[in-house]
């Protein structure tokens, strides 16, 4: 057994076992040598657990090994179990889909014993099929030394317990623990670790590697959710109670300003009652927040904010459409109303003047744009099988009523290839207006318009292209849950009905409504999913196999494509 170790990691085991290798061998190549490695495993075992002992006998000076007697729920516990057992005089965390940088270790090690910190926070890296990331750049553009959180407040936006260095001293002094059976229960750990440490120090050097894998559950996931607010809220105490409130707001304001309208943005795959519940869950949650944090989030956040207390699913998932994901065009999917000369956002909170001002939207210029600047939002009322064809019809937003009476309309419905830009296959729409309503209509077969292969191309999103006079306008569309449920085509890849031979229909995580390949009989539910493993391996071996985000279909996340120049 290795004396006196500098550095113990504590490695929760997952489900993969060639990951869980992986993170151990990290560990153990670090530069420093003295490094010791102690596996906490589930109850119950499973493919990783099994695997530990073949780790531990590779490595039986330095690897210890412990299961917990039954299921956590959570890594809290685990992570505990591998704290009472932790012989370093530091300690780091790393989960068993990650990994450690080869010098991660000597660099934190040696900058907290120079300036005889608590805690040291690294670099994380997010590793996917799309590159890396570095979480949170600003945070390491260069070493720092804070003599405490309040020098450094921001350091409170990177609360995950992994790619940090803690003295266990500090930690045992401090009574630090993890919460037992809540999900992100390293959030309030890593909050109380920075509210109690004296000496904190930022190194810019990357440690930490986190592999995008296939595991996390959606944020929209009720009990994960819960969750977090639960945490959020006993971060929030914990912090009052210190006597650091700027901190507690700060954590708050994040909730608001960030978190939630991510989270608004996934909620369009849901069916409509646990929507209902999502926003309830938020909404208790956002009732017992200062209401200046609202009106402090930004514009936006600030209005997705307020249509969750007013119970709004709809109005809140439009606003977060409005603020859309990484370089997006902003989705117009709610008719704004018009008082006094002013655009406003709809909602109950205009009678009162914080509503007011947080649902003035008149510097938008969505009453003043040109139209075909606009990106619309539309909803898809009714799906139906017509023998092998599929009709389908909806409305279009039309806001301020811009487009009215005499309006020469047309349109083309678009069927883009989520996963290869610019693929696109179109099909003529009718498109009407009716008492000021946008209505379409489009009529074709998927399995002749479309002709997928199966793989590289299995999931299909539906756009419409509007023509309004003179103007061009895309339309996002999307379904609330009923419109498509149950929706099942015949399908014939060109890879031959082993490739899958149906297409579903489905709310993508991205908000639009898209159509995937499944496999419904035989031979098909036994080939495809072997022929899609292959796929993902040649597409992300550099990054170590399946590391694209996915959506709930298990379509990796593409977004909506640009109108492509080129049909």
């Amino acid at each position: 057994m290795l004396p006196d170790p500098d550095v113990t990691v504590v490695v929760v085991a997952r489900d993969d076992p060639r990951r869980l290798a992986r993170a151990v061998r990290s560990a153990l190549e670090q530069s420093l040598p003295g490094v010791e490695v102690v596996i906490v495993g589930e109850a119950g075992g499973g493919p990783a657990a099994r695997a530990v002992p073949r780790l531990v006998a590779g490595a039986s000076d330095r690897v210890r090994a412990f299961a917990l007697p039954e299921r956590s729920g959570g890594d809290g516990r685990a992570r505990n179990l591998g704290l009472r057992y932790a012989r370093g005089r530091y300690v780091m965390f790393l989960d068993g889909g990650d990994t450690l940088d080869p010098h991660a270790c000597k660099t934190m090690v040696t900058a907290a014993a120079q300036a005889g910190a608590d805690l040291v926070a690294g670099r994380c890296v997010r590793v996917s099929r799309d590159g890396e990331r570095t979480r949170f750049p600003r945070l390491h553009q260069e070493r720092r030394l804070h003599c405490g959180i309040l020098d450094a407040p921001e350091l409170l936006d990177d609360a995950v317990a992994a790619g940090k260095c803690y003295r266990r001293a500090f930690l045992d002094r401090e009574g630090l623990r993890f919460l037992d059976r809540l999900r992100h229960a390293d959030l309030l750990f890593t909050a109380r670790a920075y509210a109690a440490a004296k000496a904190i120090v930022v190194v810019p050097d990357r440690a930490y590697n986190r592999f995008a894998g296939p595991g996390p559950l959606p944020c929209t996931d009720l009990g994960d959710f819960a969750d977090r607010l639960e945490i959020l809220r006993r971060t929030g105490a914990m912090l009052r109670a210190r006597g650091a409130e700027p901190l507690a707001r700060r954590v708050e304001a994040r909730f608001v300003g960030r978190v939630l309208p991510r989270c608004l943005r996934e909620l369009r795959c849901r069916e409509p009652g646990h929507r209902e519940a999502f926003v309830e869950l938020a909404r208790s949650y956002l009732a017992e927040l200062d209401e200046t944090l609202v009106e402090e989030a930004g514009r936006i956040p600030a209005i997705a904010a307020l249509m969750v207390l007013e119970g709004r699913a709809d109005a809140a998932m439009a606003a977060a459409d409005y603020a859309p994901r990484g370089a997006g065009k902003p989705v117009l999917a709610i008719e704004p109303v018009e008082r006094d000369g002013r655009v406003y956002w709809p909602g109950a909170h205009l009678s009162t003047p914080l509503g007011r001002r947080v649902l003035d939207i008149t510097d938008l210029g969505i009453a003043t744009a040109p139209l075909g600047a606009l990106r619309l939002g539309g909803r898809v009322t009714r799906m139906c099988r017509a023998g092998r064809a599929l009709r389908v019809s909806g409305t279009v937003v039309n806001p301020l009523g811009r487009i009215g009476p005499g309006t020469e309309l047309g349109g083309v419905l678009e069927i883009r290839d989520r996963h290869r830009e610019g693929r696109v296959f179109e099909v003529p729409a009718t498109v009407r207006l009716r008492d000021g309503e946008i209505t379409w209509e489009a009529v074709f077969v998927p399995e002749t318009a479309i002709r997928p292969t199966g793989l590289a191309d299995r999931s299909w999103g539906l756009w419409l292209r509007l023509d309004a006079g003179a103007s061009t306008v895309e339309v996002r569309l999307t379904s609330d849950g009923t419109a498509h449920r149950g929706l099942v085509l015949p399908v014939r890849p060109r890879l031959t009905r082993l490739a899958g031979d149906r297409l579903e229909a489905y709310v993508a995580e991205t908000g639009e409504l898209a159509l995937r390949i499944a496999a419904g009989g035989w031979p098909a539910r036994a080939a495809l999913p072997a022929l899609r493993r292959a796929a993902r391996s040649r597409l992300g071996g550099a990054a170590g196999g399946r590391t694209g985000r996915e959506d709930p279909a298990g379509d990796p996340v593409s977004g909506p494509p640009a109108r492509p120049a080129v049909r």
